[in-house]
């Protein structure tokens, strides 16, 4: 019959033939990806998971490139009781003006940079003196802190019943200070200097913003990607001890996922990819892969050396009957992986694009290395012959359990089958009922004071994140024209009455309040009352060589779908604003709105991607097994894992995020070589002589064990993203496995069913068989030529 693996397998043949060429050439090769390890380094900017050729994105990036300092932002909140007397003040600003000192920082703005009513030259002064006053002069000190625009709810938080506020300080960073390797150094040292001086004055400090998100992100990455090896290897190492007992087969199989991840991390360092929090957990996913299929191989190798064949005729066999389905299975798991490069987002393709190359790493590993190892490090091949069977209790007792759940499916074959068809459909219309879900707070490791920081923001002030919108004004009109003031403060206005925005910041704040302490509107002193601030606080407002003016509402750490529709609320307003504005650019941009609008449809498209990949390898089992049948039977084991676990999400209230559809698509890539096994299995049991009943029995107790080996093999692998401090790595994982073990269920439940099911069924019949009758023919031609 043709093969499987459509004669892919084969490239294993040179590696037993030639063991010796072949481990100097496989050592090559990880000695140059050994050198590729060195180049790895952490991704950027929180927004890189939203970098793509939409509007949205080249909007956030030309924000970031006229407002620069949104980029470079850490926010340090200072925490304490009674905030506003006068030594209490002192000891903040000396906190400040330490902190614009610490290497790395440009600047700090907070309360104390803020500028008072201006004088009659039109400067406006701090409105903190050198020496904070005491007494009559510090009240209505006080009461100008309390009314200032720029201050209130901004960088000061009212003060609770027990008397806790909190005040905010903004360090903007320098622009090389995010860099790998300085970052560190220089969020460590703002740390050390904002302790040294808050713990006299007995003041409790926190800190956030994209800097220290950035930071908290590639320290996690680091820790998990040494644990995850780590642990890795040593669980594969145990696993192969505690099946296999011989040294040498331990090594060989736990051997292999080393070399794997070691070729796919290599080959990111040398392509220049960065770890972004999808890749992290890239070396748990293909270790976990390598040990299935080599420890399929080695099972193998050792059946065939205790049934008396010799160490090249077993290794031989191994690559001939087992290789065709590893490559079956890594061409499905590439095909799934593939499916989430449909979506926009780089960060999300180059995990595809990198799991599907350490998918096909995984297997050329195993095809090459057990071979080569075999035949170099397998010695007493007669000590095969005279082993008990100790090494395989463990399987015994799977094959015992196996025996006993064929007297529990074939009897209640109808019942299972109508159980899991109604339950997967029910399951089906829940799954569809899952909307996208995505907030920033999901990518920033828990375990750490940052979310805490946010919550407080959003609790005591007015939110940690913005909606801008920009606004730009053609050269013959400046900042300061009648239409630009005016088209300022009615975009100002636009985002202060939609709900859920706060706190509106822009030139139109500054306008107010100097109408307000001038008590009438006065052009010229606004020009000149912007033109004398300090570059650092106007820059937050204005870029004056690209002639655009930035308008901000702060909003809290809300979901895309929540902030969604403001920004559809906001979008009509701005062509109302175009129209009457002609000439001037409206423009929504920032972080919050890339992710509201892109997030929802990046999501689904990585749904809908899932079912078309779903929908291939159907046909891809149907070509394989040149058999219809093949392709029907692996509809309902293929769809029940993921909308099991889907069912579960909507029944909890969740919804899909990045995480959850990328690790339903990853585990579905894994969970169905369990049905490309058992398939494979039936066929070989068809071509003997019995009924559909006998083939099903046979083919459970023979493959069951080692699915159910497999699966456990895949959690325990799985299992150890919890240990990540990254949310979306735990989720990943919790999924994948909750997939995986729902995959199982319906292979050695619900597929058997199924098959003696299919009996009364049409197009079925009697004649039911995933053999195919041209292989038939040709093959009993080939017996026919042969006698």
């Amino acid at each position: 019959m043709a093969s499987l693996g459509f004669g892919i397998e084969r490239v294993g043949l040179p590696s037993l033939r030639n063991p010796k060429t072949s481990i100097i050439v496989i050592l090559l090769v990880s000695l140059v990806a050994a050198l590729g390890l060195l180049k790895l380094k952490p991704a950027g900017s929180l927004g890189e998971l939203f970098r793509s050729g939409s509007t949205e994105f080249a909007n956030y990036q030309k924000l970031n490139k006229l407002f620069p300092t949104t980029e470079y932002d850490v926010m340090v909140l200072i925490k304490g009781k009674d905030l506003m007397r006068p030594q209490t003040l002192d000891d903040i600003r000396n906190i400040q003006l330490e902190l614009e000192f610490a290497d790395g920082v440009e600047n700090v703005v907070s309360m104390f940079t803020m500028r008072g009513k201006p004088d009659k030259t039109g400067y406006a002064p701090p409105l903190f003196a050198a020496d904070i006053p005491t007494g009559i002069e510090f009240d209505k000190l006080k009461k100008q802190i309390g009314e200032h625009p720029h201050i209130k709810d901004k960088f000061l938080s009212k003060a609770e019943k027990d008397g806790e506020q909190v005040a905010l300080m903004v360090v903007s960073l320098k622009e090389g200070s995010t860099t790998t390797g300085v970052l560190s150094k220089v969020i460590d040292g703002l740390h050390e200097t904002i302790k040294d001086n808050a713990e006299p004055a007995k003041l409790q400090y926190l800190m956030t913003g994209s800097p220290v998100m950035q930071l908290e992100i590639r320290k996690s990455i680091k820790h998990d990607r040494i644990t995850f090896n780590v642990i890795g290897f040593t669980f594969g190492v145990f696993i192969s001890l505690y099946f296999f007992r011989r040294p040498t087969l331990v090594f060989i199989s736990s051997i292999c996922p080393a070399f794997a991840v070691l070729w796919i991390m290599g080959l990111l360092g040398h392509v220049g990819q960065p770890i972004n929090t999808f890749i992290n957990v890239l070396p748990p996913l293909i270790m976990v892969i390598t040990l299935s299929d080599a420890m399929h191989m080695v099972f193998s190798i050792l059946k065939g050396m205790r049934a008396g064949k010799s160490k090249y005729d077993a290794v031989k066999e191994s690559i001939l009957s087992v290789g065709p389905a590893c490559v079956l299975t890594s061409l499905t798991t590439t095909i799934a992986l593939l499916s989430m490069a449909l979506t926009d987002s780089a960060d999300i393709k180059a995990f595809a694009l990198a799991a599907a190359g350490g998918t096909m790493m995984a297997f050329f590993a195993v095809i090459t290395l057990v071979p080569t190892l075999s035949m170099l490090l397998i010695k007493d091949e007669k000590s095969f012959l005279e082993e008990k069977d100790t090494g395989f209790n463990p399987l015994l007792w799977l094959e015992k359990l196996c025996i006993k759940l064929t007297g529990f499916v074939i009897p209640r074959w109808r019942q299972l089958a109508i159980i899991g068809i109604s339950v997967g459909v029910i399951f089906t219309i829940l799954h569809t009922q899952l909307d996208a879900r995505y907030r920033l707070s999901d990518q920033v490791p828990d375990a750490d004071d940052t979310l805490l920081a946010m919550d407080l923001i959003d609790t005591k002030l007015s939110g940690a994140q913005k909606i801008n919108i920009l606004v730009k004004w053609p050269d013959s009109m400046s900042y300061h024209s009648p239409k630009v003031i005016e088209a300022i403060g009615k975009t100002h206005r636009l985002l202060e009455h939609q709900s859920k925005i706060n706190n509106v910041s822009s030139l139109e704040t500054m306008r107010l309040y100097l109408k307000r302490e001038l008590g009438q509107e006065n052009p010229t002193a606004f020009k000149e009352y912007v033109d004398k601030l300090p570059d650092h606080l106007s820059a937050r407002y204005l870029n004056h060589e690209e002639r655009t003016a930035l308008v901000s509402g702060q909003i809290k750490n809300l979901e895309a779908a929540q902030v969604a529709p403001i920004l559809h609320k906001i979008e009509p307003v701005l062509d109302v604003l175009r129209q009457e504005f002609p000439g001037l650019e409206f423009t929504t941009a920032g972080l919050a709105v890339v992710s509201a609008l892109q997030s929802t449809n990046m999501i689904n498209t990585l749904n809908q991607g899932l079912m078309l990949a779903i929908i291939i390898v159907i046909i891809l089992l149907g070509v394989a097994f040149r058999s219809l049948d093949a392709a029907l039977l692996s509809i309902v084991p293929n769809l029940f894992p993921i909308v099991s676990v889907g069912a579960i999400l909507y029944l909890f209230g969740e919804g899909l995020q990045f995480a959850s559809v990328m690790g339903l698509t990853v585990a579905f890539g894994l969970a169905v070589d369990d049905t490309i096994h058992f398939l494979n299995r039936y066929e070989l049991e068809q071509r003997k002589t019995g009924s559909v009943e006998s083939h099903v029995r046979n083919t459970i107790a023979h493959i069951g064990p080692v699915l159910i080996l497999t699966t456990l093999v895949l959690l325990c692998g799985l299992s150890v993203t919890s240990l990540s401090d990254l949310p979306v790595t735990r989720l990943f994982g919790q999924l994948s496995m909750a997939t995986l073990a729902s995959a199982l269920v319906a292979d050695l439940l619900i597929l058997p069913a199924i098959i003696l099911a299919a009996r009364k069924v049409k197009p079925f019949g009697h004649d039911f068989s995933l053999v195919n009758k041209t292989s038939q023919k040709l093959q009993k031609a080939r017996v026919k030529k042969r006698k």
